[in-house]
């Protein structure tokens, strides 16, 4: 089983309303998914201000979540086109993390919330950059398991093959459809089941590294404990070819005989 991390930003709970669809749908895979929220920059008077509703109860992502879940998600609302400043910022503190390659091949996707549609691809590829420093896998949702519901024009969807999406209006008043939660849903479902594959390949492949790297340790230490050839045996097989010449003339009078004989005729 993966245990797969979905880190949200949500001031209009779109996002966190994604967020659902999409820990069901990895959950319906048979894998494991906790919804976190990065902490917020805002102060309270601008919240007010913007009339945002109180935060879902649930628990503060960290790099330590990052590093410890087999895959990653994030839920990403649209600033002009790009992430907003409280997922950037929980980003930029990822610093040790990338020094010490703890996010290397890790599988990562995102899903977006656009006020008018505009920026919700663009969104994603402003995390792109993130990704490649890291050297995370980003997996895209795609249209192969859900070309139907991506391509459906009967009523205005937020999604793309980038990752799945709603339209939440420019003051937030509308919510996701049917249509955008159930390509939430298909976007668990195939991220998880990929990040549970890439899982099962590692595991399959520790034993073979393990058993190469005890042959290599046993072969080190038979060479160390390997005494070398002194050089009165280095140089015995000498000496006895030497020997064997000699006592093989001794044996041979008659070679030697015919070998002079052969001489005076030259």
């Amino acid at each position: 089983m993966a245990k797969i991390a979905i880190i949200i930003y949500s001031l209009y709970h779109h996002v966190a309303t994604l967020a659902e669809s999409v820990k069901a749908g990895i959950e319906s895979a048979g894998h494991e998914a906790t919804i976190y929220q990065v902490p917020e920059t805002l102060p309270e008077e601008t919240l007010t201000i913007l009339h945002a509703p109180p935060k879902k109860d649930y628990p503060i992502a960290t790099t330590e979540i990052l590093t410890s879940a087999d895959g990653v998600i994030f839920g990403v609302p649209t600033r002009f086109g790009s992430m907003p400043s409280q997922i950037k910022s929980f980003i930029d503190a990822t610093g040790g993390a990338w020094a010490s390659g703890a996010l290397y091949h890790k599988p990562v996707g995102v899903f977006v919330s656009t006020g008018s549609g505009g920026g919700r691809e663009t969104t994603v590829f402003s995390l792109l950059s993130t990704f490649a420093h890291h050297g995370m896998q980003y997996v895209p949702l795609g249209y192969a398991k859900a070309f139907g519901e991506l391509t459906n024009l009967d009523e205005l969807q937020g999604a793309s093959p980038w990752g799945a999406g709603t339209v939440a209006a420019s003051d937030g008043s509308r919510q996701p459809t049917e249509n955008d939660l159930k390509i939430a849903k298909i976007q668990g479902v195939e991220f998880a089941t990929f990040v549970g594959n890439e899982k099962n390949v590692k595991a399959q492949e520790e034993p073979v590294k393990e058993q190469s790297t005890t042959e290599q340790s046993v072969k080190e230490q038979s060479k160390a404990t390997a005494k070398p050839a002194t050089k009165a045996q280095a140089k015995a097989p000498a000496a006895q070819s030497k020997t064997t010449t000699t006592a093989e003339k001794k044996r041979n009078p008659v070679s030697r005989f015919f070998s002079k004989l052969g001489k005076l005729f030259d």
